[in-house]
């Protein structure tokens, strides 16, 4: 890549992603005395660097690419940052440590890391598409409701807090999921298939359904 994108200094459209209102610091939460478990603030920590993933590979995919594919421009300001900002909001609340290196496309998480750097080569190397970059939008949509399903099943549900702040980041992905379909199919002209065979139901039963308003 030959651009790194910085996010400080963009404005910020957060209606159209499904997240309203103030910080998570302005939300009652009736759980704040009850301690997170080493599971639930794990969760909150992945997820955050997790959404920072999306945010900076969704940029510099459209960096790379041109002006060709302003679908990732428009998620990653107008979604990703925000729901990167709400994960740090939680965080922040219950006293716990941000994983957050600070630098758009490194991540404390090895894993992350590895995942990004194999993502953002297949969307922006030589021989790539359009389409493989959609496809790899649809492949982060798909991982992220997976994640997000899997770390929402561990919180108590004492803490409404992080329950209602997931189930936000769940329909703003499947919205995003939805748009990176749409263009993916007018492409090929067939119908996606999902990416991650175990949860190929459910990203059928999104895709059957409309957009969604979320938070709203």
């Amino acid at each position: 890549m030959k651009k790194i994108w910085m996010v400080a200094g963009f404005t910020l459209i957060l209606a159209s992603c499904g997240i309203t209102g103030g910080t998570g610091n302005n939300t009652a939460d009736a759980g704040l005395s009850t301690p997170l478990t080493v599971n639930e603030i794990a969760g909150l920590k992945y997820m955050r660097e997790e959404e920072e993933l999306a945010r900076d590979l969704y940029m510099n995919i459209f960096t790379a690419r041109g002006s060709t594919l302003t679908i990732f421009q428009n998620i990653s300001l107008n979604a990703e940052v925000g729901h990167a900002q709400k994960m740090l909001d939680l965080l922040n609340t219950y006293g716990e440590a941000d994983p957050s290196t600070g630098n758009p496309a490194t991540y404390t998480d090895t894993g992350l890391q590895a995942l990004y750097d194999q993502l953002i080569g297949t969307a922006t190397g030589g021989a790539t598409t359009d389409l493989d970059a959609l496809m790899v939008g649809a492949k982060v949509e798909e991982v992220d409701i997976d994640d997000i399903n899997a770390k929402k099943a561990q919180v108590q549900p004492v803490h409404a807090l992080i329950i209602q702040t997931y189930d936000n980041l769940l329909c703003g992905s499947r919205n995003h999921l939805r748009s990176f379909v749409s263009q993916i199919e007018a492409i090929t002209g067939t119908t996606y298939t999902p990416q991650i065979p175990a949860l190929a139901t459910e990203v059928n039963t999104i895709l059957a359904g409309g957009r969604e308003r979320c938070g709203r």
